[in-house]
């Protein structure tokens, strides 16, 4: 497996964009304040060129942000994503993060640097505080403190609701997703019975709740940003009129009053920019926190391929430990609903622990169970997956496991939705074929003994007795398949 990529590493170099954009914003606030006066006291020609130099460096300035922050974007996608195979290896646990959300998570942790310029031009910006003190005296630059003050607070209210409006978001979608394919899974019976529109209308209900979730999401962030513009406006409105009177008074120049204008301006800008991003950087963290997160494999090479100790898993507690070496065998035995499926999906880390802990190696693992899924492909696309794999190698795994006759004869023949058009029996053997093709250092058959003829059995046992170093867990409820001799671990209901 590839190693995690350094989540930021960007950071120092997105640090020094921000503190230099924002000095470099504060510089052209003063020339631009130069050129008003110049233009102010009949020096139009010096005043025009002044602004228009302004106005240069400016434009300069944003296309170097936004030229960085294209570049760090595409570094950083690349990085991520060549270790989001890992997690495409291995099946979603319950309540696990979509493949969607994987590739939504990279495109959210590409905007890293991006947002770091933003802190940093906000954290630089307070020194506008010291200019406008400077230039406007106290009362200007307790104004300026003052509403910053009163921004901090709201920004921390407003992130936190984001925050818990995006996590229901993220549980409403998960559950329409799980309803859809549940129903999805259903359809013929719900067809057959006349009760389509029954399915229909849970999910309609569900989607609709999603929606209203993103919509109050929605209203969230546009009061954010509504507090933000007022609070901007306001200070620039009361440091104005506080220099207005100054000018008035005759007690400040007119270029040291537009210097602490365009200052608390320029400074407004920065925090009111970053406080609008406080969505996005939210999200930026947690998807780097879902990044980080690789696939469950531990253990060091050498060690078992699999072992537990004291593994109490969530069906019952009944505490389980043993280890599993190459070309191993454990049985797994108990009555239907004695939580031998859980315990399997606990050791695979589909299902998590209760207490206890469970140690895998990196290694490819192959699960046949009577629930396993083939895709809407061709015949040899499904045994395959994608695999170069020799024709006479997946020919010769067919015919060993009895899959011959018309519908086997042609690879490329399409087969229908999850395989249906195929016995129970066909289907596990052509998954355990499948299985077997990739090369697996451990198989784990889930209760498929019931869904075979006694020559299917017989075949089964065979083929994978053949499979040198292949260690093998099976579960079953009487006789096992695969597995006769050997250490068993028996479940009582």
């Amino acid at each position: 497996m590839s190693a995690t990529p350094s989540t930021d590493p960007f950071a120092r170099r997105s640090w020094l964009i921000g503190a230099l954009a924002t000095l470099s914003g504060f510089a052209v606030a003063f020339i631009t304040a130069q050129a008003i006066t110049a233009v102010a006291h009949g020096a139009l020609s010096r005043g025009v060129a002044e602004l228009l130099g302004a106005l240069a460096v400016r434009t300069l300035i944003a296309l170097g942000h936004d030229g960085w922050a294209n570049h760090t974007a595409r570094v950083i996608r690349e990085r991520w994503r060549r270790t989001i195979v890992g997690h495409l290896q291995r099946p979603l646990a319950e309540g696990d993060r979509s493949r969607l959300d994987l590739a939504l998570a990279i495109d959210h942790a590409a905007t890293t640097p991006s947002l770091d310029v933003l802190e940093a031009s906000a954290r630089t910006a307070m020194l506008g505080v010291v200019v406008v003190w400077a230039t406007a005296g106290w009362l200007s630059a307790g104004i300026v403190v003052a509403l910053l003050a009163l921004a901090i607070p709201l920004y921390r209210r407003a992130g936190r609701r984001s925050a818990q409006l995006a996590a229901e978001y993220r549980d409403r979608r998960r559950s329409l997703e799980r309803r859809q394919l549940e129903l999805l899974n259903h359809a013929p019976e719900l067809r057959a019975l006349g009760a389509v529109e029954y399915g229909a209308s849970e999910i309609a209900a569900i989607s609709d709740a999603e929606h209203g979730v993103a919509i109050r999401a929605i209203r969230v962030a546009l009061t954010s940003s509504l507090v933000t513009e007022f609070l901007s406006g306001v200070s620039v409105g009361l440091v104005a009129m506080v220099v207005g009177f100054g000018l008035l008074r005759g007690e400040i120049s007119l270029l040291r009053a537009l210097v602490a204008v365009l200052i608390t301006s320029e400074l407004f800008g920065y925090v009111r920019r970053y406080g609008v991003e406080f969505h996005r950087r939210e999200d930026a963290v947690a998807s780097r926190d879902t990044l980080r997160r690789s696939p469950e494999t531990t253990a060091a090479e050498r060690g078992p391929l699999l072992a537990t100790e004291n593994l109490v898993t969530e069906f019952g507690p009944q505490p389980v430990s043993f280890r599993l070496d190459v070309g191993g065998r454990l049985l797994i035995r108990g009555p239907s609903g004695a939580g031998k499926t859980t315990l399997v999906h606990t050791l695979l880390g589909w299902r998590t622990p209760v207490a206890g802990r469970v140690e895998r190696r990196d290694v490819p693992i192959a699960v046949v169970s009577s629930e396993s899924s083939l895709v809407s492909a061709t015949l040899w696309e499904n045994v395959t997956l994608g695999r170069n794999i020799d024709v006479e190698e997946v020919r010769s795994r067919l015919d060993a496991l009895g899959l011959t006759g018309p519908r086997f004869d042609d690879l490329d023949d399409v087969l229908l939705a999850d395989g249906d058009g195929l016995s129970t029996g066909e289907r596990v053997r052509l998954v355990l074929a499948r299985g077997l093709l990739a090369k697996p250092a451990l198989l784990v058959i889930d209760d498929i003994a019931g869904v075979l003829d006694e020559v299917s059995r017989q075949r089964v046992a065979k083929v994978v007795a053949t499979v040198d170093g292949l260690a093998v867990i099976e579960t079953t409820v009487d006789s096992p398949l695969v597995v006769i001799d050997g250490p068993r671990i028996e479940l009582d209901r």
